[in-house]
Protein backbone atom coordinates (compact mmCIF):
# COMPACT_ATOMS: atom_id res chain seq x y z
CA UNK A 1 0.00 0.00 0.00
CA UNK A 2 1.12 3.53 -0.62
CA UNK A 3 1.97 5.34 2.65
CA UNK A 4 -0.91 7.81 2.34
CA UNK A 5 -3.51 5.19 1.32
CA UNK A 6 -6.41 4.79 3.75
CA UNK A 7 -6.35 1.76 6.04
CA UNK A 8 -8.85 -0.96 5.19
CA UNK A 9 -12.12 -1.03 7.07
CA UNK A 10 -14.36 -3.94 8.06
CA UNK A 11 -17.59 -2.36 6.83
CA UNK A 12 -19.23 -5.53 5.60
CA UNK A 13 -18.25 -7.26 8.85
CA UNK A 14 -19.91 -4.65 11.07
CA UNK A 15 -21.82 -7.43 12.86
CA UNK A 16 -18.52 -8.63 14.37
CA UNK A 17 -17.03 -7.57 17.68
CA UNK A 18 -14.28 -4.96 17.73
CA UNK A 19 -11.74 -7.79 17.89
CA UNK A 20 -13.31 -9.53 14.90
CA UNK A 21 -13.39 -6.33 12.90
CA UNK A 22 -9.73 -5.74 13.74
CA UNK A 23 -8.84 -9.17 12.38
CA UNK A 24 -10.68 -8.40 9.13
CA UNK A 25 -8.85 -5.07 8.79
CA UNK A 26 -5.45 -6.74 9.25
CA UNK A 27 -6.32 -9.56 6.86
CA UNK A 28 -7.45 -7.20 4.12
CA UNK A 29 -4.45 -4.94 4.67
CA UNK A 30 -2.13 -7.89 4.13
CA UNK A 31 -3.94 -8.93 0.93
CA UNK A 32 -3.64 -5.39 -0.45
CA UNK A 33 0.06 -5.20 0.54
CA UNK A 34 0.82 -8.42 -1.36
CA UNK A 35 -1.01 -7.12 -4.43
CA UNK A 36 0.67 -3.70 -4.32
CA UNK A 37 4.15 -5.22 -3.99
CA UNK A 38 3.73 -6.85 -7.41
CA UNK A 39 3.05 -3.44 -9.04
CA UNK A 40 0.31 -4.73 -11.35
CA UNK A 41 -1.27 -2.52 -14.01
CA UNK A 42 -4.41 -4.62 -14.55
CA UNK A 43 -6.14 -6.59 -11.76
CA UNK A 44 -9.09 -8.97 -11.67
CA UNK A 45 -10.85 -9.96 -8.46
CA UNK A 46 -12.69 -13.26 -8.87
CA UNK A 47 -15.66 -13.45 -6.48
CA UNK A 48 -15.56 -9.75 -5.64
CA UNK A 49 -18.88 -9.81 -3.76
CA UNK A 50 -20.07 -6.34 -2.78
CA UNK A 51 -16.71 -4.86 -3.72
CA UNK A 52 -15.18 -4.13 -0.30
CA UNK A 53 -11.75 -5.56 -1.14
CA UNK A 54 -11.92 -4.12 -4.65
CA UNK A 55 -12.47 -0.69 -3.12
CA UNK A 56 -9.43 -1.07 -0.89
CA UNK A 57 -7.34 -2.04 -3.89
CA UNK A 58 -8.68 0.99 -5.78
CA UNK A 59 -7.84 3.28 -2.84
CA UNK A 60 -4.31 1.88 -2.51
CA UNK A 61 -3.57 1.69 -6.25
CA UNK A 62 -5.64 4.42 -7.93
CA UNK A 63 -3.76 4.15 -11.23
CA UNK A 64 -4.54 0.45 -11.71
CA UNK A 65 -7.19 -0.83 -14.13
CA UNK A 66 -9.60 -2.85 -11.97
CA UNK A 67 -12.00 -5.61 -12.93
CA UNK A 68 -14.30 -7.64 -10.70
CA UNK A 69 -16.53 -10.65 -11.21
CA UNK A 70 -19.15 -12.34 -9.07
CA UNK A 71 -21.84 -14.91 -9.77
CA UNK A 72 -24.54 -12.98 -7.86
CA UNK A 73 -26.14 -10.09 -9.81
CA UNK A 74 -27.36 -8.30 -6.67
CA UNK A 75 -23.84 -7.97 -5.21
CA UNK A 76 -22.40 -6.96 -8.58
CA UNK A 77 -24.84 -4.04 -8.64
CA UNK A 78 -23.61 -2.97 -5.20
CA UNK A 79 -19.95 -3.34 -6.20
CA UNK A 80 -20.51 -1.16 -9.25
CA UNK A 81 -21.82 1.59 -6.97
CA UNK A 82 -19.09 1.15 -4.35
CA UNK A 83 -16.22 1.06 -6.88
CA UNK A 84 -17.49 2.90 -9.98
CA UNK A 85 -14.03 2.98 -11.56
CA UNK A 86 -13.92 -0.83 -11.69
CA UNK A 87 -15.42 -2.89 -14.50
CA UNK A 88 -17.55 -5.38 -12.57
CA UNK A 89 -19.49 -8.14 -14.32
CA UNK A 90 -21.68 -11.11 -13.47
CA UNK A 91 -19.83 -14.35 -14.16
CA UNK A 92 -18.69 -17.75 -12.94
CA UNK A 93 -15.20 -18.29 -11.56
CA UNK A 94 -15.14 -21.70 -13.21
CA UNK A 95 -15.62 -20.10 -16.67
CA UNK A 96 -14.00 -16.67 -16.60
CA UNK A 97 -15.09 -14.51 -19.57
CA UNK A 98 -11.59 -13.20 -20.33
CA UNK A 99 -8.82 -14.08 -22.76
CA UNK A 100 -5.63 -15.83 -21.72
CA UNK A 101 -3.11 -13.58 -20.01
CA UNK A 102 -5.50 -10.65 -19.62
CA UNK A 103 -4.39 -9.59 -16.12
CA UNK A 104 -1.09 -8.89 -14.35
CA UNK A 105 -2.65 -10.00 -11.06
CA UNK A 106 -5.69 -12.08 -10.19
CA UNK A 107 -7.16 -11.95 -6.67
CA UNK A 108 -9.47 -14.61 -5.24
CA UNK A 109 -10.39 -14.04 -1.60
CA UNK A 110 -12.77 -16.25 0.40
CA UNK A 111 -14.13 -17.99 -2.69
CA UNK A 112 -12.53 -21.43 -3.08
CA UNK A 113 -14.20 -22.84 0.03
CA UNK A 114 -17.59 -22.26 -1.65
CA UNK A 115 -17.06 -23.82 -5.09
CA UNK A 116 -17.52 -27.43 -6.17
CA UNK A 117 -14.12 -27.71 -7.85
CA UNK A 118 -11.46 -25.32 -6.47
CA UNK A 119 -8.84 -26.73 -8.87
CA UNK A 120 -10.97 -25.68 -11.82
CA UNK A 121 -11.22 -22.11 -10.50
CA UNK A 122 -7.45 -22.03 -9.93
CA UNK A 123 -6.87 -23.24 -13.49
CA UNK A 124 -9.08 -20.42 -14.78
CA UNK A 125 -7.25 -17.88 -12.61
CA UNK A 126 -3.98 -19.14 -14.03
CA UNK A 127 -5.33 -19.00 -17.60
CA UNK A 128 -6.47 -15.37 -17.48
CA UNK A 129 -3.50 -14.20 -15.42
CA UNK A 130 0.06 -13.51 -16.47
CA UNK A 131 1.58 -15.54 -13.68
CA UNK A 132 0.84 -13.94 -10.27
CA UNK A 133 -2.20 -14.30 -8.02
CA UNK A 134 -3.20 -13.67 -4.42
CA UNK A 135 -5.57 -16.30 -3.02
CA UNK A 136 -7.07 -16.55 0.47
CA UNK A 137 -9.29 -19.00 2.34
CA UNK A 138 -10.36 -19.59 5.95
CA UNK A 139 -7.62 -21.28 7.99
CA UNK A 140 -9.00 -24.45 9.52
CA UNK A 141 -9.55 -25.56 12.20
CA UNK A 142 -8.97 -22.05 13.57
CA UNK A 143 -11.81 -20.45 11.61
CA UNK A 144 -14.24 -23.04 13.01
CA UNK A 145 -12.85 -22.47 16.49
CA UNK A 146 -13.23 -18.71 16.25
CA UNK A 147 -16.87 -19.17 15.27
CA UNK A 148 -17.50 -21.51 18.19
CA UNK A 149 -15.87 -19.10 20.65
CA UNK A 150 -18.23 -16.33 19.54
CA UNK A 151 -21.22 -18.71 19.69
CA UNK A 152 -21.85 -18.88 15.92
CA UNK A 153 -22.71 -21.88 13.75
CA UNK A 154 -22.93 -24.16 16.77
CA UNK A 155 -25.09 -26.76 15.00
CA UNK A 156 -22.33 -27.25 12.40
CA UNK A 157 -19.43 -27.09 14.91
CA UNK A 158 -18.36 -23.67 13.67
CA UNK A 159 -18.59 -24.37 9.95
CA UNK A 160 -20.17 -21.48 8.02
CA UNK A 161 -23.05 -22.21 5.68
CA UNK A 162 -21.74 -22.65 2.17
CA UNK A 163 -18.22 -23.69 3.15
CA UNK A 164 -17.83 -27.06 1.45
CA UNK A 165 -14.02 -27.22 1.52
CA UNK A 166 -11.67 -26.73 4.45
CA UNK A 167 -7.90 -26.30 4.44
CA UNK A 168 -5.04 -26.40 6.86
CA UNK A 169 -1.96 -24.44 5.85
CA UNK A 170 -0.31 -27.53 4.37
CA UNK A 171 -3.44 -28.66 2.55
CA UNK A 172 -3.93 -25.22 1.02
CA UNK A 173 -0.30 -25.14 -0.16
CA UNK A 174 -0.74 -28.56 -1.80
CA UNK A 175 -3.87 -27.37 -3.63
CA UNK A 176 -2.08 -24.27 -4.93
CA UNK A 177 0.95 -26.28 -6.07
CA UNK A 178 -1.35 -28.18 -8.43
CA UNK A 179 -1.35 -25.00 -10.59
CA UNK A 180 1.61 -22.88 -9.49
CA UNK A 181 5.34 -23.52 -9.20
CA UNK A 182 5.94 -20.84 -6.57
CA UNK A 183 3.61 -20.87 -3.56
CA UNK A 184 4.04 -18.74 -0.42
CA UNK A 185 1.32 -19.23 2.22
CA UNK A 186 1.04 -17.17 5.40
CA UNK A 187 -1.51 -16.82 8.16
CA UNK A 188 -3.53 -13.71 8.87
CA UNK A 189 -5.64 -15.23 11.64
CA UNK A 190 -8.09 -16.78 10.99
CA UNK A 191 -7.36 -16.77 7.24
CA UNK A 192 -4.63 -18.15 5.01
CA UNK A 193 -3.22 -15.80 2.39
CA UNK A 194 -1.04 -16.98 -0.50
CA UNK A 195 1.02 -15.26 -3.16
CA UNK A 196 1.47 -17.66 -6.06
CA UNK A 197 3.38 -17.52 -9.34
CA UNK A 198 3.83 -19.85 -12.29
Amino acid sequence: MTPDAPRPTAEDYSHLSATGQGLVVEFRARVVELIAAEKPARILEVGCGQGWLLKLIADALPEVELHGLDIRPEVVDYARTLVPQAKVVVGDGQRLPYDEGSFDMVVCSEVLEHVDDPSWVLAEIDRVGRGAAVVSVPHEPWFWGANLIRGKHLATFGNCAGHIHHWTRGGFARLLRSCYASVSVECSFPWLVALVRR
